[in-house]
């Protein structure tokens, strides 16, 4: 009896495993970015992930900035951030240049917004562009696996 009911717990231990392992690997990702920037002018973001699996991810973005509005632009790419084209103001990419850009908002000091986009596989560059920030070092690169 004793045998039987080690067997029966240990396949119900499995069983739920693999269910929250099926349901974790199908739920939606949330990407969680933080823009910020310092008193010495320095200027960036922080993520949650640095890698995510190709479909629908979520972006929860927040400007934890005390004193500077952000935006977050996302772009599949396989320009490297030094390469991006800039603008004749030299303060800004060149959006026009860049194909594909997903727009994931203007935030204003202490707000957030989410959006959902749906990433292929390849390599993607989230940055700001607002004048002078990405120089400033405002970009980030973000992996999406097949």
């Amino acid at each position: 009896m004793r045998t039987r009911h080690a067997t029966v717990t240990l396949m119900t231990t499995v069983l739920a495993a693999g269910f929250a392992a099926a349901a974790w690997a199908n739920s939606p990702v949330v990407e969680k970015v933080e823009l910020w920037n310092k008193q010495d002018g320095s200027q960036g973001m922080t993520v949650s992930f640095e890698q995510v699996k190709a479909g629908t991810v979520t972006f929860e973005v927040t400007n934890v900035s005390v004193n500077e509005d952000h935006e977050l632009l996302l772009v599949r790419t396989e320009l490297k951030p030094d390469q991006f084209p800039v603008d004749d103001s030299g303060t800004r990419i060149d959006e026009s240049k860049l194909q594909g850009i997903n727009e994931l908002g203007d935030l204003t000091k202490g707000e957030t917004s989410t959006h959902q986009v749906t990433l292929k596989p390849g390599r993607y560059v989230m940055f700001c562009n607002e004048p002078g920030h990405f120089g400033a070092g405002m970009w980030h690169e973000l992996i999406v696996t097949p």
